[in-house]
Protein backbone atom coordinates (compact mmCIF):
# COMPACT_ATOMS: atom_id res chain seq x y z
CA UNK A 1 0.00 0.00 0.00
CA UNK A 2 2.80 2.04 0.89
CA UNK A 3 4.52 1.41 -2.72
CA UNK A 4 1.41 2.57 -4.32
CA UNK A 5 0.99 5.64 -2.44
CA UNK A 6 4.64 6.60 -3.34
CA UNK A 7 3.37 6.03 -6.62
CA UNK A 8 0.32 7.80 -7.15
CA UNK A 9 1.80 10.97 -5.63
CA UNK A 10 5.22 11.08 -7.42
CA UNK A 11 2.86 10.15 -10.36
CA UNK A 12 0.67 13.40 -9.88
CA UNK A 13 4.44 15.42 -9.09
CA UNK A 14 5.93 14.94 -12.30
CA UNK A 15 2.94 15.40 -14.42
CA UNK A 16 2.86 19.41 -13.18
CA UNK A 17 6.53 19.41 -13.45
CA UNK A 18 8.50 20.26 -16.36
CA UNK A 19 10.97 17.81 -17.89
CA UNK A 20 14.42 17.58 -15.83
CA UNK A 21 17.82 18.46 -17.66
CA UNK A 22 18.95 14.96 -18.38
CA UNK A 23 23.34 14.73 -17.93
CA UNK A 24 24.92 11.47 -18.12
CA UNK A 25 27.31 9.28 -16.36
CA UNK A 26 30.47 10.63 -14.53
CA UNK A 27 31.54 7.24 -13.21
CA UNK A 28 34.62 6.99 -10.91
CA UNK A 29 35.91 3.89 -8.75
CA UNK A 30 37.57 3.54 -5.53
CA UNK A 31 39.25 0.69 -4.67
CA UNK A 32 39.65 -1.12 -0.77
CA UNK A 33 41.62 -4.25 -0.80
CA UNK A 34 42.20 -5.86 2.30
CA UNK A 35 45.90 -6.40 2.12
CA UNK A 36 48.44 -5.07 -0.76
CA UNK A 37 50.79 -8.16 0.02
CA UNK A 38 52.35 -9.49 -3.56
CA UNK A 39 51.33 -12.72 -4.56
CA UNK A 40 48.85 -13.15 -1.91
CA UNK A 41 45.32 -14.43 -1.81
CA UNK A 42 43.01 -11.12 -0.68
CA UNK A 43 39.66 -9.75 -1.11
CA UNK A 44 39.38 -6.38 -3.03
CA UNK A 45 36.50 -3.74 -2.82
CA UNK A 46 35.24 -1.71 -5.54
CA UNK A 47 33.16 1.04 -5.11
CA UNK A 48 32.29 2.27 -8.81
CA UNK A 49 29.84 5.36 -8.81
CA UNK A 50 28.10 6.62 -12.01
CA UNK A 51 26.42 10.02 -10.50
CA UNK A 52 25.46 11.93 -11.43
CA UNK A 53 22.76 10.11 -13.63
CA UNK A 54 19.98 12.02 -13.45
CA UNK A 55 17.60 9.63 -15.73
CA UNK A 56 20.99 8.24 -17.92
CA UNK A 57 21.99 4.74 -16.74
CA UNK A 58 25.39 2.61 -18.04
CA UNK A 59 24.76 0.96 -20.71
CA UNK A 60 27.79 -1.46 -21.29
CA UNK A 61 30.92 -1.46 -18.61
CA UNK A 62 34.48 -3.43 -18.59
CA UNK A 63 36.41 -3.91 -15.85
CA UNK A 64 40.18 -3.67 -16.69
CA UNK A 65 42.36 -5.40 -14.40
CA UNK A 66 45.86 -5.14 -13.84
CA UNK A 67 48.61 -7.37 -15.14
CA UNK A 68 48.83 -10.36 -12.16
CA UNK A 69 45.72 -9.46 -10.63
CA UNK A 70 43.31 -13.06 -11.30
CA UNK A 71 40.61 -14.81 -10.44
CA UNK A 72 40.48 -18.64 -8.92
CA UNK A 73 38.60 -20.37 -11.60
CA UNK A 74 39.22 -23.46 -10.11
CA UNK A 75 36.42 -23.09 -7.24
CA UNK A 76 34.35 -25.97 -6.81
CA UNK A 77 36.90 -28.11 -8.43
CA UNK A 78 36.14 -26.13 -11.88
CA UNK A 79 32.96 -27.22 -12.26
CA UNK A 80 31.39 -23.50 -12.78
CA UNK A 81 33.07 -23.07 -15.49
CA UNK A 82 30.52 -24.96 -16.82
CA UNK A 83 27.55 -24.27 -14.70
CA UNK A 84 24.30 -22.87 -16.74
CA UNK A 85 22.93 -20.90 -13.59
CA UNK A 86 24.34 -19.03 -10.66
CA UNK A 87 25.00 -21.60 -7.72
CA UNK A 88 25.94 -20.80 -4.11
CA UNK A 89 29.31 -22.70 -4.69
CA UNK A 90 30.15 -20.46 -7.58
CA UNK A 91 30.09 -17.46 -5.17
CA UNK A 92 33.19 -15.00 -5.71
CA UNK A 93 31.83 -12.21 -4.53
CA UNK A 94 29.00 -9.78 -3.02
CA UNK A 95 27.81 -6.16 -2.71
CA UNK A 96 25.12 -3.87 -3.88
CA UNK A 97 23.45 -2.42 -6.18
CA UNK A 98 22.00 1.10 -6.40
CA UNK A 99 19.76 2.73 -8.76
CA UNK A 100 17.00 5.05 -8.93
CA UNK A 101 13.31 4.68 -10.13
CA UNK A 102 11.98 6.29 -13.34
CA UNK A 103 8.74 7.78 -13.10
CA UNK A 104 7.06 9.72 -16.55
CA UNK A 105 10.74 10.18 -17.12
CA UNK A 106 11.79 11.76 -14.18
CA UNK A 107 14.19 10.68 -11.20
CA UNK A 108 12.45 9.26 -8.01
CA UNK A 109 13.58 7.32 -5.25
CA UNK A 110 16.99 5.64 -5.20
CA UNK A 111 17.01 1.51 -3.96
CA UNK A 112 19.66 -0.24 -2.99
CA UNK A 113 19.55 -3.89 -3.87
CA UNK A 114 22.06 -6.46 -1.96
CA UNK A 115 23.79 -8.82 -5.16
CA UNK A 116 26.27 -11.83 -5.44
CA UNK A 117 28.56 -12.31 -8.15
CA UNK A 118 28.92 -15.37 -9.35
CA UNK A 119 31.41 -17.69 -12.24
CA UNK A 120 29.36 -19.45 -14.77
CA UNK A 121 30.49 -21.34 -17.79
CA UNK A 122 31.90 -18.79 -20.36
CA UNK A 123 29.20 -16.69 -22.51
CA UNK A 124 31.02 -17.01 -25.66
CA UNK A 125 33.55 -19.24 -26.97
CA UNK A 126 36.92 -17.97 -25.76
CA UNK A 127 35.86 -16.43 -22.89
CA UNK A 128 37.61 -17.82 -19.84
CA UNK A 129 34.50 -17.71 -17.70
CA UNK A 130 31.28 -16.29 -17.01
CA UNK A 131 30.58 -13.83 -14.32
CA UNK A 132 26.63 -13.45 -12.99
CA UNK A 133 25.08 -10.67 -11.06
CA UNK A 134 22.44 -12.03 -8.88
CA UNK A 135 19.94 -10.36 -6.49
CA UNK A 136 19.74 -11.76 -2.74
CA UNK A 137 16.46 -10.12 -2.17
CA UNK A 138 13.44 -11.96 -3.16
CA UNK A 139 11.36 -8.93 -3.84
CA UNK A 140 13.82 -7.63 -6.37
CA UNK A 141 13.61 -9.38 -9.76
CA UNK A 142 12.60 -12.33 -7.71
CA UNK A 143 15.96 -12.85 -6.04
CA UNK A 144 16.95 -13.97 -9.47
CA UNK A 145 19.69 -12.96 -11.90
CA UNK A 146 20.27 -9.35 -13.23
CA UNK A 147 21.20 -9.37 -16.93
CA UNK A 148 23.05 -11.45 -18.69
CA UNK A 149 26.37 -12.32 -17.14
CA UNK A 150 29.74 -10.20 -17.91
CA UNK A 151 32.38 -12.04 -20.11
CA UNK A 152 35.65 -12.53 -18.12
CA UNK A 153 38.41 -12.80 -21.19
CA UNK A 154 42.20 -12.78 -21.23
CA UNK A 155 44.11 -10.04 -22.53
CA UNK A 156 46.42 -10.98 -25.28
CA UNK A 157 50.39 -10.20 -25.13
CA UNK A 158 49.93 -7.38 -27.75
CA UNK A 159 47.34 -5.45 -25.78
CA UNK A 160 49.24 -2.10 -24.64
CA UNK A 161 47.10 -2.74 -20.88
CA UNK A 162 49.34 -5.81 -20.94
CA UNK A 163 48.14 -9.69 -19.74
CA UNK A 164 45.46 -9.61 -17.87
CA UNK A 165 41.70 -10.07 -17.13
CA UNK A 166 38.92 -8.02 -18.63
CA UNK A 167 35.29 -8.62 -17.11
CA UNK A 168 33.11 -6.88 -19.77
CA UNK A 169 28.96 -6.27 -19.20
CA UNK A 170 27.08 -5.36 -21.90
CA UNK A 171 23.54 -3.94 -22.05
CA UNK A 172 23.69 -3.57 -18.28
CA UNK A 173 19.06 -3.45 -17.83
CA UNK A 174 16.81 -0.31 -17.16
CA UNK A 175 14.15 -2.20 -15.72
CA UNK A 176 13.73 -4.38 -12.42
CA UNK A 177 11.02 -5.96 -11.00
CA UNK A 178 10.12 -4.29 -7.63
CA UNK A 179 7.94 -6.37 -5.52
CA UNK A 180 6.21 -7.64 -8.56
CA UNK A 181 5.93 -4.14 -10.12
CA UNK A 182 7.83 -3.04 -13.30
CA UNK A 183 9.90 -0.45 -12.95
CA UNK A 184 12.26 1.85 -15.13
CA UNK A 185 15.61 2.24 -13.47
CA UNK A 186 18.96 4.60 -13.63
CA UNK A 187 21.97 2.59 -12.01
CA UNK A 188 24.08 4.98 -9.77
CA UNK A 189 26.54 2.97 -8.25
CA UNK A 190 27.84 -0.60 -8.09
CA UNK A 191 29.63 -1.33 -4.71
CA UNK A 192 31.01 -5.11 -4.52
CA UNK A 193 33.69 -7.27 -3.24
CA UNK A 194 35.35 -9.78 -4.76
CA UNK A 195 36.87 -12.59 -2.55
CA UNK A 196 39.96 -14.87 -3.28
CA UNK A 197 41.88 -12.25 -5.93
CA UNK A 198 45.66 -13.85 -6.72
CA UNK A 199 47.62 -10.40 -6.19
CA UNK A 200 50.25 -9.58 -8.88
CA UNK A 201 53.98 -10.39 -7.81
CA UNK A 202 56.02 -7.15 -9.22
CA UNK A 203 55.59 -4.19 -7.16
CA UNK A 204 56.12 -1.02 -9.55
CA UNK A 205 56.84 2.47 -8.31
CA UNK A 206 54.16 3.91 -9.81
CA UNK A 207 51.47 1.63 -9.24
CA UNK A 208 49.20 -0.28 -11.77
CA UNK A 209 46.07 0.87 -12.45
CA UNK A 210 42.86 -1.02 -12.07
CA UNK A 211 40.35 0.72 -14.82
CA UNK A 212 36.47 0.72 -15.49
CA UNK A 213 35.54 1.92 -19.11
CA UNK A 214 32.23 2.74 -19.69
CA UNK A 215 28.93 4.13 -22.18
CA UNK A 216 25.29 5.00 -21.26
CA UNK A 217 22.16 4.79 -22.99
CA UNK A 218 21.79 8.74 -23.53
CA UNK A 219 25.98 9.35 -24.47
CA UNK A 220 27.28 6.23 -26.25
CA UNK A 221 30.60 7.87 -25.98
CA UNK A 222 32.70 5.93 -23.67
CA UNK A 223 34.15 7.35 -20.19
CA UNK A 224 37.14 5.84 -18.28
CA UNK A 225 38.04 6.38 -14.49
CA UNK A 226 40.82 4.32 -12.78
CA UNK A 227 41.99 3.66 -9.20
CA UNK A 228 45.91 2.69 -8.05
CA UNK A 229 45.91 -0.12 -6.65
CA UNK A 230 49.68 -0.89 -4.77
CA UNK A 231 51.07 -3.47 -3.92
CA UNK A 232 54.22 -4.51 -1.77
CA UNK A 233 56.74 -6.90 -0.36
CA UNK A 234 57.61 -8.36 -3.53
CA UNK A 235 61.04 -8.64 -2.22
CA UNK A 236 60.27 -10.99 0.30
CA UNK A 237 58.17 -13.23 -2.05
CA UNK A 238 60.45 -16.79 -2.43
CA UNK A 239 61.69 -17.68 -5.82
CA UNK A 240 62.80 -21.17 -6.22
CA UNK A 241 62.18 -22.38 -9.67
CA UNK A 242 63.67 -25.58 -10.81
CA UNK A 243 64.74 -26.95 -13.94
CA UNK A 244 64.57 -30.49 -15.71
CA UNK A 245 65.31 -31.83 -19.25
CA UNK A 246 65.28 -35.18 -20.89
CA UNK A 247 66.73 -36.00 -24.58
CA UNK A 248 66.31 -39.07 -26.72
CA UNK A 249 67.74 -39.87 -30.21
CA UNK A 250 65.85 -41.32 -33.17
CA UNK A 251 66.90 -44.88 -34.08
CA UNK A 252 67.34 -43.64 -37.44
CA UNK A 253 68.73 -40.51 -37.79
CA UNK A 254 70.03 -37.67 -35.24
CA UNK A 255 67.27 -35.64 -34.65
CA UNK A 256 66.65 -35.71 -31.20
CA UNK A 257 63.31 -34.62 -29.27
CA UNK A 258 64.04 -32.86 -26.14
CA UNK A 259 61.63 -31.93 -23.10
CA UNK A 260 62.50 -29.02 -20.66
CA UNK A 261 60.45 -28.79 -17.21
CA UNK A 262 60.34 -26.07 -15.07
CA UNK A 263 58.34 -25.97 -11.60
CA UNK A 264 57.35 -23.63 -8.94
CA UNK A 265 55.60 -23.91 -5.86
CA UNK A 266 52.28 -21.64 -6.12
CA UNK A 267 53.08 -19.05 -3.46
CA UNK A 268 56.26 -17.93 -5.12
CA UNK A 269 57.26 -14.96 -7.47
CA UNK A 270 56.68 -15.89 -11.04
CA UNK A 271 59.03 -15.42 -13.38
CA UNK A 272 59.03 -12.36 -16.32
CA UNK A 273 62.49 -14.00 -18.39
CA UNK A 274 63.12 -17.36 -18.64
CA UNK A 275 67.24 -18.06 -20.13
CA UNK A 276 67.76 -21.87 -21.39
CA UNK A 277 71.11 -23.46 -22.26
CA UNK A 278 71.74 -26.24 -23.74
CA UNK A 279 75.60 -27.95 -23.86
CA UNK A 280 76.71 -27.39 -27.73
CA UNK A 281 78.81 -30.59 -27.19
CA UNK A 282 76.06 -32.60 -26.93
CA UNK A 283 72.88 -30.74 -28.41
CA UNK A 284 73.03 -29.00 -31.38
CA UNK A 285 70.75 -26.85 -33.96
CA UNK A 286 69.62 -29.14 -36.85
CA UNK A 287 70.20 -26.77 -39.74
CA UNK A 288 69.84 -29.27 -42.34
CA UNK A 289 67.15 -31.01 -41.07
CA UNK A 290 65.04 -27.67 -40.26
CA UNK A 291 65.87 -26.56 -43.71
CA UNK A 292 65.02 -29.48 -45.62
CA UNK A 293 62.07 -30.26 -43.56
CA UNK A 294 60.18 -27.00 -43.94
CA UNK A 295 59.22 -26.12 -40.53
CA UNK A 296 60.43 -22.21 -40.43
CA UNK A 297 57.35 -20.39 -40.12
CA UNK A 298 56.83 -16.70 -39.88
CA UNK A 299 53.31 -16.20 -38.79
CA UNK A 300 51.42 -18.95 -37.02
CA UNK A 301 48.63 -18.30 -38.32
CA UNK A 302 49.59 -19.50 -41.55
CA UNK A 303 47.60 -23.04 -42.40
CA UNK A 304 51.38 -24.22 -44.33
CA UNK A 305 52.88 -23.58 -40.91
CA UNK A 306 54.22 -26.90 -39.40
CA UNK A 307 54.31 -27.44 -35.90
CA UNK A 308 57.36 -28.79 -34.05
CA UNK A 309 56.65 -29.67 -30.84
CA UNK A 310 53.51 -29.02 -27.91
CA UNK A 311 53.61 -27.07 -24.63
CA UNK A 312 51.89 -27.51 -21.70
CA UNK A 313 51.56 -25.28 -18.79
CA UNK A 314 49.72 -26.11 -15.06
CA UNK A 315 47.93 -23.04 -13.06
CA UNK A 316 46.82 -23.29 -9.35
CA UNK A 317 44.31 -21.00 -10.91
CA UNK A 318 42.88 -22.95 -13.57
CA UNK A 319 41.35 -26.29 -13.29
CA UNK A 320 42.88 -28.09 -16.58
CA UNK A 321 46.76 -27.91 -17.81
CA UNK A 322 46.76 -25.56 -21.01
CA UNK A 323 48.19 -27.29 -23.88
CA UNK A 324 49.49 -24.69 -26.41
CA UNK A 325 51.75 -25.73 -29.97
CA UNK A 326 55.49 -24.83 -30.39
CA UNK A 327 56.30 -23.73 -33.62
CA UNK A 328 59.93 -22.09 -35.08
CA UNK A 329 60.03 -18.47 -36.38
CA UNK A 330 62.17 -16.36 -38.77
CA UNK A 331 65.01 -17.43 -41.10
CA UNK A 332 68.06 -19.33 -39.62
CA UNK A 333 70.02 -17.02 -38.95
CA UNK A 334 67.62 -14.91 -36.14
CA UNK A 335 65.38 -17.91 -34.97
CA UNK A 336 62.93 -17.90 -32.14
CA UNK A 337 60.24 -20.80 -30.70
CA UNK A 338 57.19 -19.65 -30.30
CA UNK A 339 54.23 -21.09 -27.87
CA UNK A 340 51.16 -20.20 -29.04
CA UNK A 341 48.26 -21.31 -25.95
CA UNK A 342 44.68 -20.91 -27.77
CA UNK A 343 41.67 -19.03 -25.73
CA UNK A 344 40.85 -18.57 -23.37
CA UNK A 345 44.07 -18.54 -22.84
CA UNK A 346 45.44 -16.79 -26.22
CA UNK A 347 49.01 -15.97 -25.69
CA UNK A 348 52.05 -16.71 -27.35
CA UNK A 349 55.37 -16.66 -25.80
CA UNK A 350 58.27 -16.33 -27.84
CA UNK A 351 61.63 -17.20 -27.35
CA UNK A 352 64.66 -16.31 -28.91
CA UNK A 353 67.52 -18.37 -30.37
CA UNK A 354 70.94 -17.25 -29.91
CA UNK A 355 72.70 -20.48 -32.04
CA UNK A 356 76.65 -18.89 -30.91
CA UNK A 357 75.39 -19.89 -27.21
CA UNK A 358 72.78 -22.20 -27.71
CA UNK A 359 70.45 -20.61 -25.65
CA UNK A 360 66.73 -19.72 -25.85
CA UNK A 361 65.84 -16.44 -24.27
CA UNK A 362 61.95 -15.95 -23.28
CA UNK A 363 61.04 -12.11 -22.35
CA UNK A 364 57.97 -10.55 -21.30
CA UNK A 365 56.42 -13.61 -19.36
CA UNK A 366 53.14 -12.74 -17.89
CA UNK A 367 52.58 -12.45 -14.43
CA UNK A 368 50.52 -15.59 -14.19
CA UNK A 369 51.54 -18.33 -11.82
CA UNK A 370 52.49 -21.64 -13.41
CA UNK A 371 53.70 -24.86 -11.24
CA UNK A 372 54.59 -26.28 -14.13
CA UNK A 373 55.74 -25.71 -17.43
CA UNK A 374 56.46 -28.32 -19.94
CA UNK A 375 57.48 -28.18 -23.71
CA UNK A 376 58.18 -30.99 -25.94
CA UNK A 377 60.46 -30.65 -29.35
CA UNK A 378 59.52 -32.98 -31.75
CA UNK A 379 62.19 -35.33 -33.00
CA UNK A 380 62.63 -36.90 -36.54
CA UNK A 381 65.14 -35.92 -39.46
CA UNK A 382 63.56 -32.59 -39.13
CA UNK A 383 63.69 -32.05 -35.60
CA UNK A 384 64.91 -28.61 -34.44
CA UNK A 385 68.00 -30.14 -32.56
CA UNK A 386 70.85 -32.83 -33.37
CA UNK A 387 73.03 -35.26 -31.35
CA UNK A 388 76.37 -37.08 -32.87
CA UNK A 389 76.03 -38.67 -29.37
CA UNK A 390 79.93 -37.77 -28.93
CA UNK A 391 79.52 -37.10 -25.94
CA UNK A 392 76.11 -38.26 -25.07
CA UNK A 393 75.97 -36.80 -21.60
CA UNK A 394 76.10 -32.81 -19.85
CA UNK A 395 74.74 -30.49 -18.07
CA UNK A 396 71.99 -27.94 -18.84
CA UNK A 397 71.30 -24.71 -17.31
CA UNK A 398 68.53 -22.03 -16.64
CA UNK A 399 68.51 -18.21 -15.58
CA UNK A 400 64.97 -17.03 -14.54
CA UNK A 401 64.33 -13.08 -13.58
CA UNK A 402 61.28 -13.09 -10.90
CA UNK A 403 58.50 -10.64 -12.02
CA UNK A 404 59.54 -7.82 -9.86
CA UNK A 405 63.59 -8.07 -11.53
CA UNK A 406 65.22 -8.35 -7.76
CA UNK A 407 65.34 -12.07 -8.12
CA UNK A 408 67.25 -14.66 -10.20
CA UNK A 409 67.92 -18.03 -9.98
CA UNK A 410 70.12 -20.47 -12.04
CA UNK A 411 69.01 -24.15 -11.71
CA UNK A 412 70.62 -26.85 -13.87
CA UNK A 413 70.09 -30.53 -14.88
CA UNK A 414 72.07 -33.10 -16.32
CA UNK A 415 70.98 -35.36 -18.93
CA UNK A 416 72.24 -38.03 -21.11
CA UNK A 417 70.93 -38.61 -24.72
CA UNK A 418 68.82 -41.70 -24.74
CA UNK A 419 69.20 -44.23 -27.55
CA UNK A 420 73.16 -43.33 -27.88
CA UNK A 421 75.37 -46.34 -28.74
CA UNK A 422 78.65 -46.15 -28.13
CA UNK A 423 77.64 -42.41 -25.63
CA UNK A 424 80.77 -40.61 -25.21
CA UNK A 425 83.15 -42.40 -27.11
CA UNK A 426 82.78 -40.13 -30.32
CA UNK A 427 81.76 -43.15 -32.47
CA UNK A 428 78.35 -41.74 -33.12
CA UNK A 429 76.57 -41.43 -36.49
CA UNK A 430 77.35 -38.32 -38.47
CA UNK A 431 75.12 -35.70 -38.70
CA UNK A 432 72.17 -36.04 -42.01
CA UNK A 433 74.12 -35.09 -45.35
CA UNK A 434 77.51 -36.24 -43.24
CA UNK A 435 78.11 -32.36 -42.80
CA UNK A 436 77.60 -30.24 -40.04
CA UNK A 437 75.30 -27.63 -39.19
CA UNK A 438 75.63 -24.48 -40.37
CA UNK A 439 76.96 -25.54 -44.57
CA UNK A 440 74.63 -25.21 -47.13
CA UNK A 441 75.21 -28.93 -48.22
CA UNK A 442 71.86 -31.08 -48.05
CA UNK A 443 70.86 -34.41 -49.01
CA UNK A 444 70.79 -35.39 -52.35
CA UNK A 445 72.92 -32.24 -53.56
CA UNK A 446 74.55 -28.84 -52.46
CA UNK A 447 72.50 -25.73 -51.97
CA UNK A 448 69.04 -25.05 -50.07
CA UNK A 449 66.43 -26.94 -51.08
CA UNK A 450 63.51 -24.86 -52.56
CA UNK A 451 64.97 -21.96 -52.43
CA UNK A 452 65.65 -22.11 -48.52
CA UNK A 453 67.40 -19.51 -46.31
CA UNK A 454 70.55 -20.65 -44.65
CA UNK A 455 73.60 -19.22 -42.69
CA UNK A 456 76.09 -19.00 -45.60
CA UNK A 457 74.63 -17.90 -48.97
CA UNK A 458 71.41 -17.37 -47.63
CA UNK A 459 69.09 -15.11 -49.95
CA UNK A 460 68.20 -11.67 -49.34
CA UNK A 461 65.37 -11.21 -46.77
CA UNK A 462 63.46 -8.45 -49.11
CA UNK A 463 60.78 -7.15 -46.86
CA UNK A 464 57.06 -5.90 -48.98
CA UNK A 465 55.37 -2.89 -48.39
CA UNK A 466 51.68 -2.37 -47.03
CA UNK A 467 50.55 0.99 -47.88
CA UNK A 468 47.45 3.14 -49.13
CA UNK A 469 45.67 1.80 -46.24
CA UNK A 470 41.72 3.47 -45.06
CA UNK A 471 38.09 2.88 -43.36
CA UNK A 472 35.14 4.08 -45.01
CA UNK A 473 31.58 2.95 -43.90
CA UNK A 474 32.85 3.23 -39.62
CA UNK A 475 30.21 5.94 -39.09
CA UNK A 476 27.01 4.04 -40.53
CA UNK A 477 28.15 0.15 -39.37
CA UNK A 478 29.18 -0.59 -42.86
CA UNK A 479 33.12 -0.51 -42.44
CA UNK A 480 35.14 -1.32 -45.74
CA UNK A 481 38.73 -1.93 -45.45
CA UNK A 482 41.43 -1.03 -48.19
CA UNK A 483 44.61 -1.62 -48.72
CA UNK A 484 47.81 -2.23 -50.90
CA UNK A 485 50.52 -5.28 -50.76
CA UNK A 486 53.71 -5.12 -52.96
CA UNK A 487 56.77 -7.30 -53.12
CA UNK A 488 59.27 -4.71 -53.37
CA UNK A 489 62.37 -4.61 -56.60
CA UNK A 490 64.13 -8.03 -56.94
CA UNK A 491 61.95 -9.64 -54.07
CA UNK A 492 60.22 -12.86 -54.65
CA UNK A 493 56.22 -12.89 -55.31
CA UNK A 494 53.37 -12.97 -53.02
CA UNK A 495 51.37 -16.11 -52.34
CA UNK A 496 49.76 -15.38 -49.27
CA UNK A 497 48.13 -13.12 -46.92
CA UNK A 498 46.90 -12.88 -43.20
CA UNK A 499 44.87 -9.66 -41.82
CA UNK A 500 44.20 -8.97 -38.16
CA UNK A 501 41.60 -6.38 -37.65
CA UNK A 502 42.19 -3.46 -34.86
CA UNK A 503 39.75 -4.17 -31.45
CA UNK A 504 35.88 -3.65 -32.06
CA UNK A 505 36.09 -4.88 -35.59
CA UNK A 506 35.79 -8.58 -36.26
CA UNK A 507 35.59 -10.82 -39.71
CA UNK A 508 31.90 -12.40 -40.60
CA UNK A 509 32.73 -16.20 -40.40
CA UNK A 510 29.99 -16.81 -42.07
CA UNK A 511 30.73 -14.42 -45.03
CA UNK A 512 33.90 -14.03 -45.34
CA UNK A 513 34.38 -14.11 -49.36
CA UNK A 514 31.75 -12.63 -50.16
CA UNK A 515 32.93 -8.79 -49.38
CA UNK A 516 36.82 -10.01 -50.12
CA UNK A 517 38.03 -8.50 -53.70
CA UNK A 518 41.15 -8.64 -55.12
CA UNK A 519 42.74 -6.62 -57.69
CA UNK A 520 45.39 -8.32 -59.86
CA UNK A 521 45.59 -11.64 -57.72
CA UNK A 522 43.18 -14.25 -58.26
CA UNK A 523 42.05 -16.36 -54.56
CA UNK A 524 43.04 -19.91 -54.11
CA UNK A 525 41.60 -20.53 -50.80
CA UNK A 526 39.78 -18.08 -47.48
CA UNK A 527 39.55 -18.86 -44.16
CA UNK A 528 39.71 -17.64 -40.60
CA UNK A 529 42.72 -18.88 -38.32
CA UNK A 530 42.77 -17.64 -34.57
CA UNK A 531 40.69 -14.58 -35.58
CA UNK A 532 42.82 -13.18 -38.45
CA UNK A 533 41.76 -13.77 -41.96
CA UNK A 534 44.14 -16.16 -44.31
CA UNK A 535 44.25 -15.51 -47.97
CA UNK A 536 45.72 -17.72 -50.55
CA UNK A 537 46.28 -16.95 -53.90
CA UNK A 538 45.88 -19.05 -56.88
CA UNK A 539 49.33 -17.79 -58.51
CA UNK A 540 51.95 -15.53 -56.90
CA UNK A 541 51.55 -12.30 -57.68
CA UNK A 542 53.93 -8.84 -57.13
CA UNK A 543 51.17 -6.77 -55.77
CA UNK A 544 47.65 -6.68 -55.64
CA UNK A 545 44.98 -4.16 -53.94
CA UNK A 546 42.62 -5.85 -51.47
CA UNK A 547 39.01 -4.69 -50.52
CA UNK A 548 37.08 -6.30 -47.56
CA UNK A 549 33.68 -5.22 -47.39
CA UNK A 550 30.78 -4.70 -45.10
CA UNK A 551 29.73 -8.00 -45.86
CA UNK A 552 33.15 -10.01 -44.66
CA UNK A 553 33.28 -7.00 -41.58
CA UNK A 554 31.36 -5.49 -38.65
CA UNK A 555 32.47 -3.44 -35.89
CA UNK A 556 30.73 -2.69 -32.46
CA UNK A 557 28.36 -0.55 -31.16
CA UNK A 558 31.68 1.37 -29.28
CA UNK A 559 33.66 1.45 -32.93
CA UNK A 560 30.67 2.98 -34.71
CA UNK A 561 29.78 5.25 -31.62
CA UNK A 562 33.45 6.68 -31.84
CA UNK A 563 33.33 7.41 -35.00
CA UNK A 564 30.25 9.58 -34.98
CA UNK A 565 31.36 11.48 -31.76
CA UNK A 566 32.60 14.78 -32.36
CA UNK A 567 35.00 14.63 -29.20
CA UNK A 568 37.13 11.52 -28.60
CA UNK A 569 36.98 10.43 -32.01
CA UNK A 570 38.97 7.89 -33.75
CA UNK A 571 41.83 8.91 -34.43
CA UNK A 572 44.08 6.11 -36.37
CA UNK A 573 43.39 2.17 -36.41
CA UNK A 574 45.91 -0.35 -36.08
CA UNK A 575 46.41 -2.68 -38.90
CA UNK A 576 48.55 -6.30 -38.51
CA UNK A 577 48.85 -8.07 -42.06
CA UNK A 578 51.08 -11.21 -42.57
CA UNK A 579 52.60 -12.21 -45.66
CA UNK A 580 54.20 -14.89 -46.91
CA UNK A 581 56.31 -14.84 -50.19
CA UNK A 582 56.84 -17.33 -52.80
CA UNK A 583 59.97 -18.78 -51.10
CA UNK A 584 57.80 -19.33 -47.70
CA UNK A 585 59.79 -16.47 -46.04
CA UNK A 586 57.26 -14.69 -44.17
CA UNK A 587 56.65 -11.08 -42.76
CA UNK A 588 54.50 -9.27 -40.04
CA UNK A 589 53.51 -5.92 -41.29
CA UNK A 590 51.71 -3.41 -39.30
CA UNK A 591 50.07 0.09 -40.52
CA UNK A 592 48.48 2.53 -38.34
CA UNK A 593 45.34 4.23 -40.87
CA UNK A 594 44.35 7.51 -40.42
CA UNK A 595 42.14 7.69 -43.38
CA UNK A 596 38.99 6.51 -42.02
CA UNK A 597 36.74 9.06 -43.56
CA UNK A 598 35.03 10.05 -40.45
CA UNK A 599 34.81 14.13 -42.55
CA UNK A 600 34.49 16.84 -39.63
Amino acid sequence: MRRLTLWLAVTGLAAVMAPAASASISPTLKLTPSSGSAGSTANLGMDLKFSPTATDSPKDLTLVLPPGLLADATIDSGRCLSATAPTASCQVGTGTVTATEILLGLPTVSTSVPVAFDLVQPPAPGDLAGLAIVSTNPLIDGGGEIGTPGAITVRSGSDPRGVGLNIAFANIPTTASLAGLPTTIAVDEINSTFNGLRFPTACPQAPARLSAVADSYSVPATKTTSAPLKVTGCRSLPFDPRFGITAAKDASDNGVAIQTDITQKPDEATSQKVVLNLPATVLMPNATGVLSGGILCGDPTFATCKTVGSATAASPLYPTPLVGKAYLDGPLTSLSIALVFPPPFALTLVGKVDLPANSTTFEHVPDIPLTDLRVNLAGGPSAVFSSACSPASGTAGSVLTSQNGDKTASPSASFTVANCTGSGTGGGPTPPGGSPPGTTTHPGGTGPPGGATTPSGSKPRIRPKLTAGSWTGLKTGRPTLKFKLSAGRGAPKLAAFTVRLPRGISFARRRLRKGLALRTAPVRSVSLQRGALLVRLRRDVSSLGVTIGPRSVKESAAVESRARAKRHRLRSLRLVVGVQNADRQTFALTLAIKNLHLGR
